[in-house]
């Protein structure tokens, strides 16, 4: 088995799609050859089509996917229809978001599901990952939820099999979750001379002439 993982996210480093793609890499190790692309660099497209899988990572933006995501996927198909492949790969994509709720990612997926239909690719499911960043950081008690989810996500993958999308959230109440995200933010948001008031009502900010 021999998997393509397109990474999707605009940042060089540290990004959670490049956490989650590292994290299934290592579960792949003993099931098969894992290549990694990037979507930013819509290249080796011969590579990518030659793979058993199509895993696309990438973080939610807008309800909806990064431009350079959409792009990409743009550029493939037009390659596809081209060079129509050997192979007919699977499809299959892991979408994380800030907030709390993984279904708000159904969209996105919905988006990677109709662009794989149109090429004729076998779409087979979705993951989303609610409070994707701050679950990196939660002790393994708080994160049962998303683990179980990634397990079964790659229960999937290795078997090609299709299914409904999986979406997961924290074990701590939403409630917990804002809190912890308002303890780090607004100290931030003061340490660059600014206030929630600021970010929150920005027209009222320009009219004071900050």
């Amino acid at each position: 088995m021999k998997l393509a993982m397109i990474m999707g996210s605009p940042k060089r480093r540290g990004s959670m799609s490049a956490h989650l793609i590292k994290e299934m890499t290592k579960a792949t190790r003993k099931a098969g050859e894992v290549l990694v692309f990037n979507a930013a660099k819509p290249e080796r497209f011969d590579e990518v089509l030659s793979c058993d899988r199509l895993v696309f990572v990438f973080p939610l933006y807008f309800d909806s996917l990064p431009s350079h995501v959409v792009s990409y996927l743009e550029q493939l198909a037009a390659y596809i229809k081209e060079h129509p492949p050997e192979k007919t790969p699977s499809v299959y994509a892991v979408c994380n978001l800030g907030f709390y709720e993984g279904y708000q990612t159904k969209w996105a997926l919905g988006r990677i599901q109709c662009w794989a239909e149109a090429v004729s690719l076998p779409w087979k499911t979705g993951l989303g990952i609610g409070a994707g960043p701050f679950t990196a950081h939660l002790p393994p008690e708080a994160r049962k939820k998303t683990d179980n989810g990634k397990e079964k996500f790659l229960e999937l993958l290795f078997s090609d099999t299709a299914g409904d999308n999986i979406y997961t959230e924290p074990d701590i109440p939403k409630e917990m979750f804002v809190e912890i995200a308002n303890a780090n933010w607004i100290p931030q948001l003061e340490a660059n001379h600014l206030t929630v008031d600021d970010v929150m009502h920005p027209k009222l900010r320009h009219e004071n002439g900050k």
